[in-house]
């Protein structure tokens, strides 16, 4: 009985260990994945910018005049438009940088608890340590004092094969769609989402954090208006609803809404980003 007890401690140990060390696709209110020109929009232009040996490019914004606080976005070669990495840095730790909650300067030893043991750390000289979690997507930096000093994500999630058992179902898209909460529209839609709707296009060009709350580029307002009226499109009629997989090069497989007749959205698409579908486009007359 005893062995028997001491495996399940062990088995909710590991369990709380790995949780910690769950992806994180957002960083200081921005997402991975999300266009290059958000940060611009939201900072101004960097103070700092260059290309990597590899192609990977680079742009570093100052978030505080007395350098106590910067962020640093980098962006894959091969996809030099949109965000592939975030990293916060610095000292100041009045700001909430949406990293588990924890706040920079934190102690090493809360930092511990709340993400686990790295499974390597690397010495930085004067910057401290490097500490990767390599079974996440996140790596962080503790200072030669002892504290958290900078936070690291990247889009690097080992396990994104599309599971067709996650299938959103049209009813609950169309409610959320609906709804008068930014956030849960927020919810449903990929960093890099795009509507076309009346010759122009809406993707959200600011941090998710401040579309959320200001809706700078008129995305929530823009799905909320072409979303009027799904909820009356009889899904098991095949003359004006289809539901099927668009296919394309070096990508996962999308899956596409079709609305055929009685509505002015003529498709939702949908791509597996994380672990769950998303909105990645939505085509509107």
């Amino acid at each position: 009985m005893m062995k028997i007890i001491l495996t399940i401690l062990l088995f909710i140990f590991t369990l709380l260990g790995v949780s910690g060390q769950t992806p994180v696709t957002d960083l200081y209110g921005f997402s991975l994945g999300q266009y290059r020109e958000t940060a611009t929009n939201e900072f101004g232009k960097p103070i700092e910018q260059g290309k990597f040996k590899d192609g990977y490019e680079y742009e570093v914004f100052l978030l505080n005049p007395d350098s106590s606080l910067y962020l640093v976005i980098e962006y894959a070669a091969n996809h030099t438009d949109v965000i592939w990495s975030i990293q916060i840095s610095g000292s100041n730790a009045t700001k909430d940088i949406g990293f588990k909650g924890l706040r920079l300067g934190a102690d090493k030893k809360e930092v511990e608890r709340v993400i686990g043991k790295p499974e390597a750390k690397e010495n930085i000289g004067e910057y401290g340590e490097n500490w990767n979690y390599e079974k996440a997507n996140y790596s962080i930096e503790i200072s030669k004092s002892g504290k958290l000093s900078s936070a690291k994500i990247k889009n690097n999630f080992l396990d994104n094969k599309p599971d067709v058992k996650k299938l959103p179902k049209f009813e609950n898209i169309i409610s959320i769609m609906s709804s008068s909460n930014n956030a849960e529209i927020a919810s449903i839609l990929a960093p890099g989402v795009e509507i076309y709707y009346k010759d122009k296009t809406w993707f959200l060009g600011k941090s998710i954090k401040n579309e959320i709350n200001t809706d700078y580029s008129k995305v929530f307002q823009t799905i909320r208006e072409i979303s009027d009226g799904l909820n009356q499109i009889n899904t098991s009629d095949i003359n004006s609803y289809e539901e099927n997989m668009r296919l394309a090069m070096g990508q996962n497989p999308k899956h596409v809404v079709k609305i055929k007749t009685g509505h002015k959205i003529k498709e939702i698409v949908f791509d597996y980003i994380n672990g769950q579908y998303l909105i990645w486009e939505i085509n509107a007359k």
